[in-house]
C-alpha cells in the first residue's frame, strides 16, 4: 500500500502542470474545494482564477486561486492545491502566476495564523487588520470567529504589493 502510493506522488510529480484562467466548466470543482477545505465560498467567479491542472488530463484539477477585486487593491482568495498535489510548488506557482495579472498593484489576503510562513516568501507581511480595506476588515472579524471554532487559530491580515517576490514564473 505504500509502495503505491509512493509511486503515485513520484508519478504526480513527474507531470507536467497546465496553468489556465478558470472556465465556468471549472465552477462545481472550485466550489466544492472551496468548502472541503472550510473557506468563504462567496464570490467564486471561474474567470478570476488560474487553475493548475494535469497536462495529461486537463480535466483533473490539481490546483487554483483568485484575486478579486478589493476597494481599489485586490484580494488573494481561494487558494486550494488538491491534497495530492501539495510539496510540489504548485500553490507558490499559482501565487506568482496571480500576481503577475496585477503587477505593481497592492494585494491583500486572508489566511490562518499557520499558513503566515508559506505567503512570506511570496512578499506578503502580516499586516494589522485595522490597515486593511473596510470590507477585508469585516470579512476579518467574522473568520477570525469561524477560524478559531473550526481550526483553533487566528485569522490574519496580510499584504503586499504584487511583483514583491522575486521568484520567477515555474
Amino acid at each position: 500500500m505504500l509502495a503505491a502510493l509512493f509511486a503515485n506522488v513520484l508519478g504526480l510529480c513527474a507531470q507536467n502542470v497546465v496553468y489556465r484562467t478558470g472556465t465556468a466548466i471549472d465552477q462545481q470543482a472550485i466550489a466544492a474545494a472551496v468548502l472541503r477545505e472550510s473557506m468563504n465560498p462567496l464570490f467564486l467567479q471561474p474567470e478570476r482564477f488560474v487553475v493548475a491542472s494535469d497536462a495529461a488530463d486537463e480535466q483533473r484539477v490539481l490546483g487554483f486561486g483568485q484575486l478579486r477585486p478589493l476597494s481599489g487593491a485586490w484580494e488573494l482568495a481561494s487558494l486550494v492545491v488538491e491534497p495530492e498535489a501539495r510539496g510540489r510548488g504548485l500553490g507558490s506557482a499559482l501565487v506568482r502566476r496571480l500576481l503577475a495579472r496585477v503587477e505593481g498593484e497592492e494585494v491583500w489576503l486572508l489566511t490562518l495564523e499557520n499558513t503566515r510562513r508559506f505567503y512570506e516568501p511570496l512578499g506578503f507581511v502580516e499586516t494589522p487588520p485595522g490597515a486593511a480595506p473596510l470590507t477585508m476588515r469585516l470579512e476579518q472579524a467574522v473568520g477570525s470567529v469561524v477560524a478559531g471554532v473550526v481550526a483553533g487559530q487566528q485569522c490574519i491580515v496580510m499584504n503586499t504589493r504584487a511583483g514583491a517576490a522575486s521568484a520567477p514564473l515555474p
